[in-house]
């Protein structure tokens, strides 16, 4: 598996010697066959560093060239980047309250005398995993014959009997997203991806940032047309490629919009949220970020984001809201990324981290499931080792 050459889209001035050591990290790793290829994009002080791709976006059934602006498969990146941010926004606008109970907006989440700790699980609770729900469930199989696919899933995820006493601990867990994002379809009456476009995406004018609607005949013929986009695996049960659609099999299931998965975006447009989210955590209530137009506003006030990024406070937890924070030790954020770092990681390779106090954040996309999942850690390895690189050619 040959590297590909590398194409750079931009750097500071006085960047690029600094950045050699993590553009030849990445170089190895193509070569290595840790994934087909990546996109590296590094912002500091608010500005976009580095951004550059590496290796291939698909090497079966041809070969073809990762570039800066190829649409990646972000999987559970749309729980921190579109979910968790549709809910504090209606907890913004005093629709929702954290602390309300689940089972108050999704009646069949009650479990009544069957379980009655359902009753008392929190909007909160699912934000930070600690429902008691458990990691993940094929219901895709069980779906399958379903007149409603999308919403059977979602029952089924609103029945699943809880492992755990609610606010215990915190087990990371899909089915709590699905739920979310089955929640803001009832009180909003608008499916998710069209909040989504309406809140997030057109506000910041993301143009390549969007789920692919399974529902509609042309849609993937839409992104493969107009797009640069990543194939994830082989799929043992689609017995084909994936390409342009949710490499996710529940959320496959659900059309392709779901709370826990089915985004696609690049890394420009990773960064304009990281960007408006950072200005908003300052105080500049969603104001513009790197990569976004000047104007571009995001519709969360600083309570709101600080709320979000704040630790959840459940014993031995590194969850906020949707988000994620470095472990003390073995993160796969690095060890230069502060501790009061947020982000969250993706099964097909990706990850957003962000340092909001030094303005800065790492956006890495990769289908490291390309032709096939992998069953070594190299790439979990490969990670931490070059947002240390990155951060290390940001004097951080």
């Amino acid at each position: 598996m040959g590297c590909e050459a590398t194409e750079t889209i931009y750097h500071a001035p006085g960047m690029k010697l600094r950045f050699e050591p993590v553009r030849r990290l990445c170089e190895s790793a193509v070569r290595d066959g840790v994934a087909p290829g990546f996109v590296l994009l590094v912002a500091g002080s608010g500005q976009v560093q580095f951004h550059e791709a590496f290796g291939s976006r698909q090497l079966v059934p041809r070969t073809l060239k990762a570039m800066g602006d190829t649409v990646y498969d972000v999987a559970s990146l749309t729980k921190a980047v579109v979910t968790s941010l549709l809910v504090m926004r209606q907890v913004d606008e005093g629709v929702l309250g954290l602390d309300e109970k689940v089972a108050a907006r999704i009646p069949e989440f009650d479990g009544g005398d069957h379980d009655r700790r359902r009753a008392s699980v929190t909007i909160r609770q699912l934000l930070c995993h600690a429902s008691g729900l458990p990691a993940h469930r094929p219901f895709w199989k069980a779906a399958a014959a379903a007149a409603s696919e999308r919403w059977a899933i979602s029952l089924l995820a609103a029945r699943e009997p809880l492992e755990h006493a609610p606010g215990s601990r915190s087990v990371y867990s899909d089915l709590g997203f699905m739920l979310l994002g089955w929640l803001l379809e009832r009180v909003t009456g608008l499916r998710l991806d069209v909040q989504a476009d309406r809140a997030i995406f057109q506000p910041l004018g993301l143009e390549s940032t969007t789920f692919v609607n399974l529902a509609d005949a042309e849609a993937r013929a839409r992104l493969l047309a107009n797009r640069s986009v990543a194939a994830t695996q082989l799929c043992p049960e689609r017995k084909r490629i994936i390409l342009g659609e949710v490499d996710d099999l529940n959320a496959y299931a659900m059309g392709g919009i779901a709370g826990h998965a089915g985004l696609f975006s690049t890394a420009r447009d990773l960064s304009a949220i990281a960007g408006a989210l950072v200005a908003a955590w300052k105080g500049a209530d969603g104001g513009a970020g790197a990569g976004a137009p000047g104007d571009a506003k995001l519709a969360l006030g600083r309570d709101a984001v600080r709320a979000l990024w704040s630790p959840c406070g459940v014993p031995a937890s590194t969850w906020r809201l949707g988000w994620d924070g470095p472990a003390e030790q073995g993160s796969q954020a690095g060890r230069r990324l502060s501790r009061g770092a947020v982000g969250h990681l993706a099964f097909t390779g990706c990850s957003l981290w962000i340092d909001p106090e030094r303005e800065t954040w790492i956006v890495l996309l990769a289908n490291r499931v390309h032709p096939e999942v992998p069953k070594d850690d190299r790439f979990r390895r490969f990670r931490p080792a070059v947002h240390d690189a990155a951060m290390e050619a940001l004097g951080r």
